[in-house]
């Protein structure tokens, strides 16, 4: 071998030397580290999508070890039926080569996802007063548009007007329905002499879901306000009736709430399987004077019946008057249907007792709940 071939021998082994201490002196070794994902829960029960995203990012928490956010991809992997999600977090790959991770593990959880499925709301019809004027108009609308649920004593004191109008209600904050009764010479429709009648009601041309049949569960909701020193008959003063239509036994009610003189005054809730009333509670009438009462009553209509009635102060929801049975008669041979009735109906064979009054409805609804 000459000169020359030694020489460019030698150059080459100086080159490899000083290259393979240069990459040796450039590279980093890779930063140790551990990210993770945590998951506050191991399931969730969702409305939809994004109160799901919402819980998923209230749940999620993220570790980043040494490393930086940005340097990290999150994802979110749902299964076909989204039953089930798998949360993770790792490098984005331009920094893959920086870390080494410890644990790997760590780097996703499942939750578990569950669609929750409302049962919608029965919606009941709903009667509301809404200002002064067309009252009539309104109550007809609601409980039987084009016909007469209004059973009013206007034939016999046309100088009064209608005995049913509207005004605001500052307690309550809303518009009201006020029912009218004098004690003369306001009586039943000029048909009955003895007794007054001022009611609204459902009745045969109502809407098929304003009447109880059989099998069915209604709740009937309503407000009331009798005012103070407000005076019953000792024979009846009934503010809201029950009473089936069809059969020997329409003319009695099923269910009353009547006020009634005595000592001390007193709410009565009666109730008559055929033509025989009997009180089923009944409590002193002076709590309920002078404020708001909100009133639920619940009925399943059927001779294997059920029957609740909650009567609570509106400015406390003290429960004034309370009564349940989950086993009593709800239905009449030959009835075709049952119908509610609301305002005033009150004997005038102690009329010396009575006094002119005004009595305040609002708020009121019939659902059907099958």
């Amino acid at each position: 071998m000459n000169y020359y071939h030694l020489k460019n021998y030698f150059f080459i082994f100086l080159l490899t030397t000083f290259s393979a201490c240069g990459e040796n002196e450039n590279t980093i070794e890779p930063i140790i580290t551990d990210i993770s994902v945590i998951s506050a829960v191991n399931s969730i029960t969702f409305t939809n999508s994004s109160d799901l995203i919402q819980k998923l990012d209230n749940s999620l928490s993220y570790n980043y070890g040494l490393a930086l956010d940005e340097e990290t991809e999150k994802q979110q992997l749902f299964n076909a039926d989204s039953t089930q999600v798998t949360a993770s977090i790792g490098f984005k790959l331009a920094f893959q080569s920086s870390y080494k991770e410890t644990n790997t593990l760590n780097n996703s959880v499942i939750i578990e996802l569950f669609k929750e499925i409302k049962t919608p709301t029965p919606s009941g019809v709903e009667l509301k007063a809404d200002g002064p004027g067309n009252t009539y108009a309104l109550i007809t609308s609601v409980l039987a548009p084009g016909h007469d649920p209004i059973e009013v004593p206007d034939c016999n004191h046309t100088i009064f007007g209608n005995h049913i109008d509207e005004l605001f209600d500052s307690e309550l904050n809303t518009n009201v329905f006020r029912f009218f009764m004098h004690t003369t010479p306001d009586n039943d429709r000029c048909i009955n002499f003895d007794r007054q009648r001022n009611e609204i009601k459902s009745y045969g041309p109502s809407p098929d879901n304003l009447l109880g049949i059989e099998n069915e569960t209604v709740v009937y909701k309503w407000k009331l306000k009798l005012s103070v020193g407000f005076q019953s008959s000792p024979n009846f003063t009934h503010i809201h009736q029950l009473k089936s239509v069809g059969g020997d036994l329409e003319d009695m009610p099923m269910y009353t709430l009547t006020t009634r003189k005595g000592n001390p005054d007193r709410i009565e809730l009666r109730y008559a399987e055929t033509d025989n009333q009997i009180t089923l509670t009944q409590t002193d009438l002076t709590p309920f004077l002078g404020t708001w009462v909100s009133i639920t009553e619940t009925i399943k209509y059927g001779t294997a019946g059920t029957y609740n009635i909650e009567i609570k102060k509106v400015s406390d929801n003290a429960v004034l008057m309370a009564y349940s049975n989950n086993s009593i008669i709800n239905w009449r041979a030959n009835a075709n249907f049952v119908r509610p009735k609301w305002g005033i109906y009150r004997s005038l064979q102690n009329p010396q007792d009575l006094r002119d009054e005004e009595v305040l409805f609002a708020d009121f609804s019939i659902t059907e709940l099958d």
